[in-house]
């Protein structure tokens, strides 16, 4: 996935896309200072810079709407966007469902936190956090 997005950040300065080549610098920054913190960098680890960008530009969206600001949240969408497309596909509401009721009926503690915290990591990264926390509160019922 490193690979793939440095071969993408070439690509936009080529041509010369200022948005995008931001962007995709902004998320290597985000890599690069995780390994200087002695994260290993993995592509688990990769998706979770990338989530983290994005709900970054959905809170700053937020903001922006309350501000009235239409330039700006346009901004933040298309970067939204850029950053969408090195994330694994979304898994399915149904199949998400499905394999949170599995993890829930072999788990010996029905407790939120520890379905939640097995879902997370069974998923990995096919989902956002809030999805899956709205799988486990509806499956626990």
């Amino acid at each position: 996935m490193i690979l793939r997005l440095k071969e993408d950040l070439k690509k936009y300065m080529k041509a010369q896309d200022m948005e995008s080549l931001n962007v995709v610098r902004g998320i290597l920054n985000e890599i690069n200072i995780r390994e200087m913190k002695n994260i290993k960098i993995n592509d688990e680890e990769i998706v979770k810079v990338l989530r983290s960008e994005i709900k970054k530009r959905k809170e700053a969206i937020e903001n922006f709407e309350k501000a009235a600001r239409q330039d700006l949240i346009d901004k933040e969408q298309r970067e939204t966007k850029v950053i969408e497309q090195y994330l694994p596909a979304e898994m399915p509401e149904e199949q998400l469902l499905a394999k949170i009721k599995e993890i829930a009926d072999a788990s010996s503690d029905k407790s939120f936190g520890t379905v939640m915290k097995a879902a997370v990591a069974a998923v990995n990264g096919q989902a956002d956090g809030k999805r899956i926390s709205a799988a486990v509160k509806k499956i626990l019922g």
